[in-house]
């Protein structure tokens, strides 16, 4: 299968039951963690390795993890606005967090002979797996703590 189709595919799996989780109102960090397992599905079935996809993983669990801070804050304090601003700020600051442990990870695995060159799909579906698996997880860690983004 072609690999931008695979892409296009799994992506069109995350959004729609993205959106059947909003029309639901069911929580987001329980829901956003279970979307983060369908790329990492997609790499098993696809024969991708998923040790390569690590560096890919980690990055994108930090970068999101990280981005989800923000935003609900943002949006605690300032609600839409803030939300949106905290999301762009973040992003901006997380991409050089996260990029630097991605780095330093590939840097690791070279050191230890561990092949880690990226493929172009395998870094898509585990930066795409990293961001769903870490913002869910602090999403639920809120939802732990009672902060849960509100439905309008």
């Amino acid at each position: 299968m072609n690999r931008a189709l695979v892409l296009a595919v799994v992506a069109a799996m995350i959004i729609a039951l993205g959106v059947v989780a909003l029309e639901n109102r069911l929580a987001l960090g329980p829901v956003v963690m279970g979307l983060g397992l369908i790329p990492v599905i997609a790499l098993l079935i696809s024969r991708r390795s998923l040790r390569r996809a690590i560096p890919d993983l980690a990055f994108g669990a930090i970068d999101t993890g990280l981005l989800a801070l923000p935003a609900l804050g943002g949006a605690a304090i300032f609600g839409v606005a803030g939300a949106i601003l905290g999301t762009v700020v973040g992003d901006a600051i997380t991409d050089g967090i996260a990029g630097f442990f991605e780095g330093s990870i590939a840097e690791w695995f070279r050191r230890k002979g561990i092949e880690e060159s990226r493929e172009a799909l395998t870094s898509a579906l585990g930066k795409m797996g990293g961001c769903l698996l870490g913002g869910g997880f602090v999403l639920t860690i809120a939802l732990g703590f009672g902060i849960q983004p509100m439905f309008d």
